[in-house]
């Protein structure tokens, strides 16, 4: 019994360990090191959503792919982001957000992760190094509390991946999903006051008497009250981000391909005219 014990246990670690080195590890957030100026961009708040799908800005030392998010492997913009990429043979490529656990191999990389399932694979393949060009959520958190309060802030992070997702079909179970990220409560010092779904429902209410219930909100259409001027503002501090990260590496040398959504683009065109 404890040989099998042992044989047991013995091959479970191994398994573990295989898993974990051919598992994709979710990208490193680009940290921009150079000043950066403000740059040219159209406030999210602004955006126009009237534009082609999918929005690509080029040059000779970048890309900037601008897709409308799928996680359906047939779809034509997955065969267009490919094309590019063979195409342009870039040096470094930049993803939209962090990309969550994908076994290479068993799992299909665009159906589990969307279009930046692809761009890693794509990455992978030809052993060119992915980043996030995104800002850290505790980053992103600390500066909208320049604009917002504490409160606020640790609402919108916490439910924001649930307004997102939705778009690809309601959670099984949504109170299980947004618990995942009740830890981001604690990027402006709030950890005590978001400990459950309960305390998610009573802030809620307080923001939004009338509803909606946020397990029906999604940001495909305009986010309720305060939200809507949090995701403006989000985006556009992202979007600075966006345009940092790009002209910092094509400096250094980098012929660049950088993924986002296609509003991401539309609004950091002028910094690339």
């Amino acid at each position: 019994m404890k040989k099998f014990l042992a044989y047991f246990f013995g091959s479970a670690v191994l398994i573990l360990g295989i898993t974990y080195l051919i598992a994709w590890k979710s990208p490193r957030y680009y940290k921009v090191t150079t000043i950066q100026p403000q740059h040219a961009i159209i406030p999210f708040a602004k955006y126009d959503a009237d534009h082609v799908r999918p929005f690509i800005i080029r040059d000779s030392s970048f890309i900037i792919f601008g897709a409308e998010h799928t996680k359906d492997p047939q779809s034509t913009e997955i065969e267009m982001l490919e094309q590019h990429w063979k195409k342009f043979k870039p040096t470094v490529a930049l993803v939209e957000g962090r990309l969550n656990f994908l076994l290479p191999g068993f799992m299909d990389p665009v159906k589990t992760l969307g279009e930046g399932g692809k761009l890693k694979e794509l990455a992978s393949k030809d052993n060119i190094e992915i980043y996030n060009w995104d800002l850290s959520k505790e980053e992103l958190a600390q500066q909208l509390t320049k604009h917002f309060n504490k409160e606020q802030v640790a609402l919108y992070q916490i439910l924001n991946p649930y307004f997102s997702n939705l778009r690809f079909g309601k959670p099984s179970d949504p109170e299980d999903f947004v618990n995942s990220y009740l830890h981001r409560a604690d990027y402006v010092g709030l950890k005590e006051q978001f400990k459950s779904i309960k305390d998610v429902d009573v802030t809620w209410k307080k923001y939004f008497p009338a509803g909606p219930d946020w397990r029906n909100v999604s940001d495909e259409t305009t986010l309720p009250g305060y939200l809507n001027n949090m995701m403006a503002a989000t985006n556009d501090l992202r979007n600075q981000q966006l345009v940092s990260a790009v002209k910092e590496l094509t400096v250094k040398g980098h012929r660049v391909f950088l993924l986002c959504g296609s509003s991401h683009a539309v609004c950091v065109k002028p910094s690339f005219n």
